[in-house]
This record gives C-alpha cells, structure tokens and sequence, in this order.
C-alpha cells in the first residue's frame, strides 16, 4: 500500500503531467494507494467549484482510507475552508 502525498494528489487534480502524477495513474488501476484524513483535507480545500470537489471527494472516498484525525473531522474541515475562502 501507498500513501500519496497531497502536493502530487494537487497537481493530479490540477491536469499537470509530471513524473508523479503519471505514476499516480498507474497506482490507481492497481488499488494499492491508500488515504489518509489530512490528505483529504489538504486537496479538498483547495477546489472552488463544487463540480470538481465533487469529482475528487468522490475518487478520495473510493479509495482506501487511514485516520490521522478521524475522516469527519477532515472533511468538515475541508467544507469550512472552502464556506470561508468564499
């Protein structure tokens, strides 16, 4: 199993093309990566539209997950970033 840093989940999201995105590309057809709660946080935070934080809260979900502070608390903590941001 893989934990994958935030800083490449962002590019990811993001469409860059570097060596770790495509990477990621390969991990996620091979199930090994796992996620943890501040990692949701830390990518969910930053979508502004609701679309697009959809589509990736959808695909974190979907993968397998670790606390570091508990799950609710990540993801509240992700909606109140982005409610403030606005």
């Amino acid at each position: 199993m893989i934990v994958v840093d935030s800083s490449v989940w962002i590019d990811y999201f993001n469409g860059m093309i570097t060596p770790q995105t495509n990477q990621l590309d390969i991990l996620l057809s091979t199930n090994i990566i796992i996620v943890g709660d501040l990692i949701i946080t830390g990518v969910l935070q930053g979508f502004r539209h609701d679309s697009d934080y959809s589509t990736a809260k959808n695909l974190l979900e979907s993968l397998e997950f670790r606390d570091m502070v508990g799950k609710e608390i990540a993801l509240v903590s992700a909606e109140y970033y982005r409610t403030l941001r606005q």
